[in-house]
């Protein structure tokens, strides 16, 4: 499991661990409970954020491949050269005009 910007997934985990900031600092909140909690706030958002990043992976790749398979359908249809202008193509031309 991985994910493309650990910062955020840190950003994320301290966002969800700020409302307990006051508890700590009135000592309502012991630093051993503070710290498990960001922990698993920290594992929340790391499997999150892989889950997030493995969709953005697989929606990327087929818009890829679809794009691909386009490019090929394009090129099979129209062959470099298949439109006359290609320098064979004038060279021919050429040829039977002397002849």
């Amino acid at each position: 499991m991985q994910v493309r910007r650990p910062e955020l997934v840190l950003a994320g985990a301290v966002a969800i661990c700020l409302p307990m900031v006051p508890g700590v600092l009135n000592g309502n909140i012991s630093a051993i409970s503070a710290g498990t909690r960001f922990v698993v706030a920290i594992i929340i958002c790391w499997v999150a954020g892989s889950l997030l990043t493995s969709v953005i992976d697989r929606y990327s790749r087929e818009a890829r491949r679809v794009q691909a398979l386009k490019m090929l359908a394009a090129a099979r249809r129209h062959p470099p050269g298949s439109d006359g202008h290609a320098p064979i193509a004038v060279a021919a031309a050429m040829a039977e005009a002397e002849a």
